[in-house]
């Protein structure tokens, strides 16, 4: 498999090092604005470009990863689609309702796959987690918990620029909180979101708390914030009739009434999150 990296930043070189871990897959060309980045991918023998339409046009290619900001997901999918790839995307998918439709429609136009890289549902202790609900180890569940919060300076990160990201915190670490809510409890069907008191001075949130109803009438709670640090030792929490389960970023265990803890797994796998899944690509790759 034949690949492209569009946009060679923090998210561009995580692509990179997962898309060289997959068996029978090879990165070929990237395209990024940045002079300096492009010449350290040519010494590493990569084909480099400034403008991806470009890369596209004249690269073979099967697949693309976008590591981009947020505002140019949908036109370089869109085009990358239009040219018979398989697309990839970083989160969140597009900035409005109608940008990510243009952007299914146009992989369903062609028969191509558009996935969103959405890392945490593929972290193995949050894999665990789904098993054991699903197992009833923890009987039903009834409440949930969700934290993403940490102390960032993001007053020179493209990521509070609105006009880039399309907002802040919400939008960004969000795309995650709901990523994990969809693959351990199914469709989420109401939201109550609250910006709380801004600790930094960059225009969009930087902390927040959402409610948050999924199947079956469950409710649970997310906390996502680049001002403050909880420190919890997990990010996930789900509280059930018969235990707990706490997935967190050393260590995951699972708790059940009137016996020990056990461990579930080892912690957050950045590595094994990241890593980008071949078998949808290869089935309906151009290659």
């Amino acid at each position: 498999m034949r690949v492209g990296i569009i946009g060679l930043g923090r998210a561009g070189r995580i692509h990179l090092d997962a898309w060289q871990t997959v068996h029978d897959a090879r990165v070929c060309a990237i395209a990024e604005r940045s002079g300096e980045i492009r010449r350290w991918a040519r010494e590493a023998g990569l084909r480099a470009y400034a403008d991806p339409l470009e890369m596209i046009a004249r690269e073979p290619l099967d697949a693309v990863s976008i590591c981009t900001p947020p505002v140019s997901h949908a036109p370089l999918a869109v085009a990358c689609l239009g040219h018979n790839l398989n697309v990839l995307c970083e989160k969140p998918l597009a900035l409005t309702r109608a940008d990510a439709l243009r952007m299914l429609r146009a992989a369903a136009r062609v028969e191509r796959h558009l996935l969103l890289a959405t890392k945490f549902r593929h972290v193995p202790d949050v894999v665990r987690a789904r098993e054991l609900i699903t197992q009833g180890e923890i009987g039903e569940p009834v409440a949930f918990e969700i934290d993403f919060s940490s102390m960032v300076d993001m007053s020179e990160r493209w990521n509070s620029r609105r006009a880039l990201a399309g907002g802040g915190v919400v939008i960004d670490n969000g795309c995650h909180a709901f990523d994990i809510v969809a693959f351990l409890f199914g469709t989420v069907s109401r939201v109550l979101a609250t910006r709380l008191k801004p600790l930094q001075d960059i225009g969009v949130e930087d902390s927040a708390t959402i409610l948050v109803s999924a199947s079956r009438g469950l409710v649970g709670r997310i906390d996502l914030s680049w001002s403050l640090n909880t420190g919890r030792e997990s990010f996930v929490t789900v509280y059930g009739s018969g235990g707990t389960i706490e997935v967190g970023w050393r260590g995951s265990q699972l708790r059940q009434a009137g016996r020990p803890p056990v461990a579930i797994g080892t912690g957050y796998d950045k590595a094994g999150g990241s890593r980008i899944r071949v078998p949808p690509f290869r089935r309906l790759g151009a290659g």
